[in-house]
């Protein structure tokens, strides 16, 4: 991986002197390198062989090839520039050719498995680290990112009831007391757009939100 200031430009898949000749063992590369390009969300994929240089692009399940440059050479090409992070936002939207991915690409880290479906993790009023999915708490989102009726109320019970939900609260462990404003501003959101959010809403876990941020001022979530 090649950062710049911390941003990750591209990932690069280096291989044995001279193996680019074989335009078959390119393909596998830029493949290879396709992987860590969806594992680390870049765009861009570099492939070198200490004689070749090739720069790829990789939209959905295509790998479009932007560059390919010699290097082998007492004097670096011009097309060296479009490698470095200067460059690469100058690449000509052209593909000199396309390569289909071949290879079975990393199912994305950003869904977690739950009650058998697959919840990105905005679909969770609190995540701790991306990283972790065991502190992805309270969905209360579809797959659809629609709220879910269902599960709203028991998220706001998890984080404000004195009982919690099924006898199970948050703790400083779980949703940092720091981290509860936000949480329940967004909570308060869903249930906006349920058109429950009110100080006379009938539901009794809307209405402990609506006390808990009337509290702090901030029942106004525009």
């Amino acid at each position: 991986m090649i950062l710049y200031r911390g941003s990750k430009l591209v990932v690069c898949e280096t291989k044995n002197w001279g193996l680019f000749q074989n335009d078959k063992i390119l393909d596998e590369a830029l493949n290879q390198g396709a992987t860590y390009a969806v594992r680390h969300k870049v765009r861009y994929i570099i492939a070198f062989d200490a004689e070749s240089l090739v720069l790829a692009e990789l939209i959905n399940d295509e790998i479009h090839v932007k560059v390919s440059s010699k290097v082998n050479a007492d004097t670096a090409p011009d097309e060296t520039f479009l490698f470095t992070h200067y460059g690469l936002s100058q690449v000509d939207s052209t593909s000199l050719r396309t390569i289909p991915v071949t290879i079975q690409l990393p199912i994305s880290n950003e869904y977690k498995r739950h009650h058998k479906m697959d919840l990105h993790y905005t679909c969770f009023a609190y995540v701790g680290d991306l990283r972790d999915k065991s502190t992805w708490k309270m969905p209360y989102r579809n797959p659809d990112r629609t709220v879910d009726t269902g599960r709203i109320d028991k998220a706001v019970s998890y984080l404000l009831s004195a009982s919690g939900y099924r006898g199970v609260q948050a703790t400083e462990t779980s949703v940092p007391e720091a981290a509860q404003p936000e949480v329940a501003r967004k909570l308060a959101m869903a249930y906006q757009e349920l058109s429950k959010w009110s100080y006379q809403t009938p539901s009794k876990a809307a209405k402990r939100l609506w006390d808990y941020l009337a509290s702090r001022g901030e029942t106004d979530l525009r």
